[in-house]
């Protein structure tokens, strides 16, 4: 009954996970990465707490948008 839905249709599910692996180990990486500078840079625009939950919940794109506006440089 059930087809499946697009590229997932006659997939196994270890087809899947060995697809989907690199990108979420790159994005917990990215994650772990942002943390540990927000715990040692200092910020810009927001206080730590809230870039620590916009890293944690908007992956990829809050990251990305603490490296690149939200910490200060030397």
């Amino acid at each position: 009954m059930s087809e499946g839905i697009g590229l997932i249709n006659g997939m196994e599910i270890v087809e899947i996970i060995k697809l989907l692996a690199p990108i979420i180990i790159m994005e917990l990486v990215l994650v772990g990465f942002c943390l540990y500078r927000l715990r040692v840079d200092r910020v810009k625009f927001l206080p730590k707490w809230s870039w620590a939950i916009i890293i944690i919940f908007i992956q990829l794109i809050g990251g990305i948008a603490f490296l690149l506006i939200g910490r200060e440089r030397d």
